[in-house]
């Protein structure tokens, strides 16, 4: 099951992304790693945290310091070198290849916030986007996107709450509370317009953990390969 999940920060992509890492690895026998140390997703794309969870404890804090001084078009390289190598065959040829945001994180916030792929722009994000989309039809064509989704005003109210599985996910993003109409609308811009047919959309808005993993396992269902169903009948019955 190849998954992408995305959409604006404090939506509950990393809640998500955990409740379905843990029914995986209950159905398939999965490594399941919790929070907040763990995630079953690559979820290092979105400025400053574009360094992996795991690994790199000894110099995490230094990098996404130095991450935030990088010029806009260093930064536009090292990202765009960071998404391509996860199209490498080792990531694609496992069939559980999972990411939040990936190239979609840069196809909203990098024009808006990081500086670089303004429409029009050398490495125009919205284009880029469609290439890559093109890319995981080719390469990857069981992909399946699901935007995760909630309004502007609940957005506010869990940034100002500030309760979150992954605390440190949510520093300085440069995400901004003002900005939330605007981002929850281009992120669901690019879903609309993207080029994956596998997708679907979950709404967390009055849904608590458990209601959305029900929906997301009730929505994939369809879209899962006889891999999968491989992969969870052999589980069960060895």
């Amino acid at each position: 099951m190849d998954l992408i999940l995305t959409g604006c920060e404090w939506a509950g992509k990393h809640t998500l992304g955990d409740q379905i890492a843990k029914w995986w690895s209950e159905e398939t026998g999965a490594d399941y790693n919790p929070p907040p140390d763990g995630i079953r997703f690559h979820d290092h794309y979105t400025v400053p945290h574009v360094v992996h969870i795991g690994g790199h404890d000894n110099h995490f804090a230094q990098s996404e310091e130095d991450i935030l001084k990088m010029n806009p078009g260093l930064l536009e390289h090292f990202q765009r070198f960071q998404i391509e190598y996860h199209f490498q065959r080792g990531f694609v040829s496992s069939g559980d290849h999972w990411n939040i945001d990936w190239y979609y994180a840069d196809a909203v916030f990098a024009p808006f916030y990081w500086g670089y792929g303004k429409p029009g722009e050398y490495a125009d994000r919205r284009e880029t986007r469609v290439h890559w989309d093109k890319e995981v039809n080719e390469i990857m064509p069981d992909c399946i996107l699901v935007l995760v989704k909630t309004t502007p005003d609940v957005i506010r109210d869990r940034m100002s709450d500030g309760t979150s599985l992954y605390p440190k996910r949510h520093a300085n993003t440069m995400f901004k509370a003002e900005d939330a109409e605007y981002i929850t609308g281009r992120f669901q811009e690019e879903f609309d317009n993207s080029l994956i047919g596998q997708r679907f959309s979950i709404d967390t808005t009055d849904a608590t953990p458990e209601d959305s993993l029900a929906e997301f396992i009730s929505k994939v269902e369809p879209y899962l390969t006889d891999r999968d169903k491989g992969k969870m009948t052999s589980y069960k019955t060895a």
